[in-house]
């Protein structure tokens, strides 16, 4: 965490100033190295704040006006001006360090803005799927994530993409707004999943940085011949395998069985497929929820979340996911965390004056949307069908 190396790099600033004192006695009152002193205080300056530098500086006075009292030099004029020296060189790195850290808290505050806005909670039905996504930060000391989430609405059916980009910060959080405009691009113009993820890794790639990439995993759901069932095709480029709740059998992984690299290294997916029943749910996350740790470092049981993602409206679903996962960690999440709960739900809404989504409100007849996200994104073109 961010703040374990703010503290870890407090303590080696003033540590460092030890072994110059150390120094100084040992080669007595006719030559000083209490001048060197200052670099605990530029070092404090390069990553701590304001009040941090300050505390450097005044030790590093402190620790100087020692070592010339243990030397009887203090009222000497070269000690006085090397202590005049630390105290102007002190205010100024405590000054620059609280402007410095000024504006990354406006840029990290700007930034997670722009991620709020890019991933919005969404709550929609679309035919015979109803849909709740969130996205939940970490908590302030952490670093901005690269958590991604889109969805489509095509010809072929409803298509999401769920991803993570490596890194943190502004570039991850630059690359996943691109990762989510490429995806909405080519899901409305290729026909099947590993075209979809082709033509996203293809323009992906050349903003990524050697080392860079973004695992990923595209869905595609559409109405099955059966009754009351669901199709949904799976495409997985290193993410996380989303968590199966089938109505009444226990939750299981749905790992894809030829795994491949994730966007950014020309992975090559292959579709899985699977069907879901009446009030079949998939869960879908990013490395935040599934590497998600207690304060004794226990890893949080996908499993175990069955309780909370069975609630009767998928929102409290969702915002229980959110209670569970914040009582694990003890509110300490060292991770952004995005995630989508879908449920199969083909049959006509409920009765208690709620849509398909659990959202309060009017029941929303299938086949309408409650709340349609996906509009901004449409794209209808004269003659081409949204998905051929």
């Amino acid at each position: 965490m961010r703040l374990d190396r703010e503290r870890r790099w407090l303590l080696f600033a003033l540590v460092v100033g030890v072994p110059i004192a150390v120094g100084d006695l040992v080669l007595g009152a006719g030559r000083s190295l209490v001048g060197l002193l200052l670099v605990c205080t530029l070092l404090a300056a390069t990553r701590l704040d304001g009040p941090r530098t300050g505390s450097v500086a005044l030790y590093v006075v402190l620790l100087a006006a020692g070592v010339a009292v243990w030397e009887g030099a203090l009222g000497e004029r070269d000690v006085l001006v090397r202590l005049t020296v630390l105290v102007l060189g002190g205010a100024y790195a405590t000054w620059s360090a609280g402007r410095r850290s000024a504006r990354e808290r406006q840029l990290v505050e700007a930034s997670s803005v722009a991620q709020r806005a890019i991933l919005q909670p969404t709550s929609f039905r679309l035919g015979g799927v109803a849909v709740c996504a969130r996205y939940h930060s970490a908590s302030p000391q952490a670093l901005l994530g690269g958590d991604l989430y889109a969805f489509a609405h095509t010809a072929a059916g409803l298509r999401l993409l769920i991803g993570d980009v490596r890194g943190s910060g502004l570039e991850a959080v630059r690359l996943s707004a691109a990762a989510i405009g490429f995806f909405r691009d080519s899901a409305y113009t290729h026909p099947d999943l590993p075209a979809v993820l082709d033509a996203t890794d293809r323009r992906l790639a050349p903003l990524l940085g050697a080392e860079d990439f973004v695992t990923a995993l595209a869905a595609e759901f559409r109405t099955t011949g059966r009754p009351a069932a669901t199709w949904v095709g799976l495409a997985n480029c290193g993410h996380h395998p989303p968590l199966l709740l089938p109505a009444g059998a226990p939750p299981r992984l749905l790992a894809p069985a030829e795994p491949t690299t994730p966007l950014g290294l020309h992975p090559t997916p292959v579709v899985q497929n699977a069907v879901l029943g009446p009030g079949d749910r998939l869960l879908f996350y990013t490395d935040g929820l599934a590497e998600a740790r207690s304060p004794q470092g226990d890893m949080v049981d996908l499993a175990g979340l069955r309780s909370a993602c069975s609630r009767a409206a998928l929102d409290e679903a969702a915002d229980a996911v959110q209670e569970a996962l914040l009582r694990h960690t003890d509110g300490d999440l060292a991770d952004d965390v995005a995630f989508i709960l879908v449920e199969s739900c083909p049959a006509a809404p409920a009765q208690d004056g709620r849509g398909a989504s659990g959202a309060r409100g009017r029941a929303v007849p299938a086949g309408r949307v409650s709340y349609d996200p996906l509009r901004p994104y449409r794209k209808e073109r004269r003659g081409v069908a949204p998905g051929g």
